[in-house]
């Protein structure tokens, strides 16, 4: 992929940009009429998003702010940028409206695509290569893309680290990417990543688990949770049997009813006995004699009146008694047969009771047990809680257990896998001494004061979870911009890396900012360097520079001549000042 222009639609927005083989500059110069004036804030970052807005990026911080002033009508314009796959030419169109869409044009008309599709088509046709052995998926553009266009975020640290090129994604992830960009089989460290990121999506499931047991049923661990999952499962079966006691007493369908009936009924049978006692009481009764006189003595006091008087008295009374005991005896040959009848309607009663008795007090018992729970609606409810819990603590039990013994699956594989990368570093050596021929020959054209200094190398490291290790070093001497430079070096590395190779990777490469800290001498001898390959290979090194910085220094010293500011400007596609911003406004 080579870059030939970009622009807008309409024109205005922004200074039509072409570019050109070999170093493009995006050069900030200093107001001649106020020298005083900051370069910063003029517009070439900005320039730059704009670039990889048409490239599927997000609207960067600075894009939002100028379309969120509305000084720039933003809205209205589309973004144009034209590109070469193959001698083949594209033009990608982005309105700044409708960034939910791309428009693709590659000679046979303008076609929309929604950026999720554009990206998948952008990826193949600037980073797909069928030689190569490893993994690589169409949805990676928005992770490929930015290594080779690499701008200050900002008020952030950039450049900082040569391999974490993307902020917030760690290394682990990128290093598959690398990799790729190596034309270094990949599948491995993309087998990692998997392994590690389902590691660490299990602990953090894992930990879910536990922070929902623990705050749903106050336990602390999975241990308690087990007890306490006895425990639901014991009062279960305990509610459980008071519901088949209430369904054993269906037939009573009114329990309180039915124990009056036979309350009722007991009541009945007991008056009756009593008035049936109280009869056999009194036949009882009828059938005794009650002389409670002495005849003799009551003879004896008429006797002392009238002897013969005395003897009738006698007499009549005498026969008095004998008719009495005459009559009580026939009496009660006459009530024994009633008392008989009486005696066993009682008993009878007395037995039908105490089956009634039994009957209700069977009752009470049910009652009781309902007077406990309420009514069964609630029982069933409680059993439904409980039940409720049961599935959901031993769902969540059960998930633990399928979790952790994942875990320790991966974790096993993890292990394994170490082995094998051991084993595949060991083989890939021809590919790093390669790299490290090209690597080791842009450095010492840029720091020739310390030549053969420089160490790259790919590394295992089980103490590190990308376990594969990209390791670039250079002396300690080189404390002012060492970071950059390390950047700088392994990136053009890359770039140049693909050119050779003829791999399916972008010929350009873009660099904000990189050169802040970073010694004159060494901004000379590279773009000296990359001069001389511009004669024989087809790139594009596109990079910001301010006038002031390593530029404010007049004196570049010898190979220099062609680096004052005023051929830089002469030489840069895009120029900007104080006076002559991007949008004429500070973003």
């Amino acid at each position: 992929m080579i870059l030939k222009k970009i622009y807008s639609e309409p024109t205005g927005l922004f200074p039509e940009v072409t570019f050109k083989k070999g170093v493009n500059f995006i050069f900030g110069k200093k107001d001649a009429k106020n020298s005083k004036k900051s370069l910063n804030g003029i517009g070439k970052s900005l320039f730059l998003d704009i670039l990889d807005f048409c490239l599927c990026s997000n609207l960067s911080e600075r894009l939002k702010r100028a379309k969120d002033k509305k000084i720039i009508e933003l809205s209205k314009y589309v973004a144009v940028l034209e590109f070469d796959v193959c001698d083949k030419t594209y033009v990608i169109k982005r309105s700044f409206d409708k960034t939910g869409n791309l428009s693709l044009n590659s000679g046979d008309g303008d076609r929309l695509y929604k950026i999720s599709e554009a990206k998948e088509l952008l990826c193949d046709l600037i980073f797909k290569d069928d030689s190569y052995n490893g993994k690589y998926y169409s949805q990676w553009f928005r992770k490929l893309i930015p290594f080779f266009v690499k701008i200050q975020p900002p008020k952030k640290e950039n450049f900082s680290d040569p391999l974490s090129y993307i902020q917030d994604v760690k290394i682990m992830e990128l290093m598959q990417f690398h990799l790729l960009f190596l034309g270094i089989d990949n599948t491995l460290s993309h087998k990692n990543f998997q392994i590690k990121s389902d590691l660490k999506s299990k602990g953090n499931a894992i930990d879910g688990v536990r922070k929902y047991i623990e705050e749903t049923y106050g336990l602390k661990n999975i241990s308690d949770a087990s007890n306490e999952l006895d425990k639901l499962s014991r009062e279960t079966k305990s509610l459980e049997n008071k519901i088949k006691d209430f369904k054993l007493a269906d037939q009573y369908k009114d329990s309180e009813q039915s124990s009056n009936i036979l309350t009722s009924k007991i009541k009945n049978l007991i008056y009756s006995n009593y008035t049936d006692d109280i009869k056999l009481k009194s036949y009882r009764e009828s059938s005794k004699i009650n002389i409670d006189f002495d005849v003799q003595q009551i003879a004896k006091i008429y006797g002392d009146i009238n002897e013969i008087l005395g003897q009738n008295v006698k007499r009549t009374l005498e026969d008095a008694i004998s008719f009495k005991k005459n009559l009580a005896k026939s009496r009660e040959e006459f009530l024994k047969e009633e008392i008989e009848i009486l005696v066993k309607t009682i008993k009878e009663r007395n037995e039908e009771i105490k089956g009634l008795e039994e009957e209700r007090a069977k009752i009470f018992k049910f009652l009781e047990a309902k007077e406990a729970i309420k009514d069964l609606s609630e029982a069933f409810l409680q059993l439904s809680g409980k039940q409720e819990k049961i599935n959901e603590l031993s769902g969540r039990i059960g998930l633990h257990t399928a979790l952790v013994k994942e875990q320790a699956e991966l974790k096993m594989e993890d292990a394994k896998l170490y082995s094998e990368i051991v084993n595949f570093v060991e083989s890939i050596r021809s590919n790093e001494s390669e790299i490290r021929a090209i690597f080791a020959d842009i450095y010492n054209s840029i720091y020739i004061d310390y030549k053969d200094q420089s160490k790259f190398s790919i590394l295992t490291n089980d103490r590190k979870d990308q376990k594969i290790e990209i390791s670039i070093k250079f002396p300690s001497d080189l404390s002012k911009g060492k970071n950059q430079g390390r950047t700088l070096v392994y990136d053009l590395a890359v770039l140049f890396l693909g050119i050779k190779s003829s791999r399916n990777l972008p010929r350009f490469l873009v660099h904000d900012g990189i050169f802040d800290g970073m010694d004159k001498a060494h901004f000379v001898h590279l773009c000296g360097y990359l001069q001389g390959l511009s004669n024989s290979q087809d790139f594009q090194y596109i990079v910001t520079l301010n006038e002031e910085g390593i530029l404010s220094d007049k004196n570049f010293g010898q190979g220099a001549e062609n680096l004052t500011s005023q051929k830089i400007e002469q030489e840069a596609v895009l120029v900007l000042t104080p006076e002559k911003k991007l949008f004429n406004e500070d973003f």
